[in-house]
């Protein structure tokens, strides 16, 4: 099976994580071994522990020295070296030359640490060091459960998707078959002599129907999906209940059975220890008259002793069926619970994918909300835009008249003065060929 994509990038983070772990422990290393050189800190073979020059102590030193991953113990050993070089700057010149050398040389073997004292913190880092390497481990397993678990959620929401596709697609055509059938009725309806104008009629209609028919689709959808989400959160609620009342009746038989087990068990011990206590209350080293002795009463007693030998391994057989039977009681009962416990998991699962459902129907509503306002905003402003061009529009024909009236007023009244002079005019001409004639 090919790895994921999310797998190769996990392997890849988690291998950078150790390599980078890997050089910080190099690192360490090597300022533990300069400050150990700074230091001076020269240990002989015989100074050390015997146990600890041994093949097991080098072992484990060596094992301490490659699994060390932080520099705590560098800082330990730095401050250690601080403090002995700060006390020796404290002490007077003077001092330090009436100090011999062999004392000097015993103070700094004194205070410097030993190899005795640094082998347990190494312990301890490679402790840490292992514990930290545990818990990411856990942190993988639980990032790849929980990377399991999204993957069945995500297949459940595909399938649950698929199957309101699908639904939606049967009830799409189921509308669309009856607005066929209703279209067909009413064109047979449509007498012949009013063709175009019947179409015009029958497509308004039929826009005005189906954005009806979409919202009443719509309104029914969205009721109906809250009363279903209501049936669920109710259905929940009781199977909740339900199952926290198993659970704690199981927890109860649990605690019992446990009890009675540590009781079976606290029972055959005793026994066990009676019975050994039986068997070794033997007396040794008798003499051969108390031999004889011993022996007729021991023949005598002979038969008590096997009938109270068989009667105790019985108990002890009927203690062990008794523990056996509560041990399995005790399983059922932790399968019980697991079972009440994947119950309640379904159910939580099935409550998380209808409180999805009602978001995603919320949101589309609250889209086809928006985008009703959107599209009422956009015929309000389209309407508003035409009364002002008609408005403009009247407003220049109303100047363009205006205009026009006024040169024809302007041109009326120059004809009217021009009139007397033409007349004027004419009556002088007329004269004059009156006069022409005369002469």
């Amino acid at each position: 099976m090919a790895k994921s994509p999310e797998d190769s990038n996990l392997e890849e983070i988690l291998g950078h994580y150790r390599r980078s772990l890997r050089e910080r422990a190099n690192r360490s290393i090597h300022q533990l071994k300069c400050a150990l050189k700074e230091g001076d800190v020269t240990v002989g073979d015989g100074a050390l522990d015997p146990s600890f020059s041994a093949s097991g102590g080098d072992e484990d030193a060596a094992a301490a020295w490659h699994e060390l991953q932080h520099s705590h113990a560098v800082t330990q050993l730095k401050a250690l070296l601080h403090q002995q070089a700060a006390k020796e700057s404290e002490l007077s010149p003077s001092r330090r030359c009436k100090m011999p050398p062999l004392g000097s040389s015993e103070y700094e073997e004194t205070n410097m640490p030993t190899v005795h004292n640094l082998v347990p913190i190494i312990n301890d880092q490679s402790q840490y060091i292992h514990h930290l390497e545990a818990e990411v481990k856990f942190c993988k397993e639980e990032l790849s459960g929980m990377k399991n678990r999204i993957q069945v959620v995500v297949l459940d929401n595909e399938r649950l998707l698929q199957e309101l596709k699908c639904q939606r697609q049967e009830e799409t055509m189921r509308e669309q078959t009856l607005l066929d059938a209703s279209g067909n009725r009413q064109n047979s309806w449509i007498s012949t002599g009013e063709v175009s104008r019947g179409e015009e009629a029958a497509m308004s209609c039929l826009s005005h129907g189906n954005a009806d028919i979409l919202k009443a689709a719509s309104a029914a959808e969205a009721e109906r999906w809250k009363l279903e989400l209501e049936r669920l959160k109710l259905t929940y609620e009781e199977k909740s209940e339900i199952l926290e009342s198993q659970v704690k009746s199981l927890r109860k038989e649990l605690a019992e059975y446990q009890k009675n087990c540590e009781d079976l068990k606290e029972r055959l011990r005793h026994k066990e220890s009676l019975l050994a206590a039986n068997v070794s209350n033997r007396v040794g080293g008798l003499c051969l008259k108390c031999a004889q002795h011993e022996a007729v009463l021991s023949q005598t007693h002979n038969n008590v002793h096997i009938q109270t030998i068989e009667r105790l391994t019985k108990e002890r057989d009927d203690l062990m069926e008794a523990l056996v039977s509560a041990r399995g009681g005790l399983a059922d009962a932790r399968h019980r619970e697991a079972g009440a416990c994947e119950q309640v998991k379904q159910a939580v699962r099935a409550a998380e994918e209808a409180n999805f459902e009602k978001t995603k129907a919320l949101i589309q509503c609250e889209q086809f909300r928006s985008e009703l306002e959107r599209q009422t905003e956009r015929l309000h402003k389209e309407l508003s835009s035409q009364q002002e061009k008609r408005a403009l529009e009247k407003e220049m024909m109303r100047k363009e008249i205006t205009k026009e009236r006024e040169d024809m007023s302007s041109k009326v009244l120059k004809n009217s003065l021009c009139c007397p002079r033409c007349r004027g005019n004419v009556c002088g001409d007329v004269t004059d060929d009156a006069r022409g004639h005369n002469s």
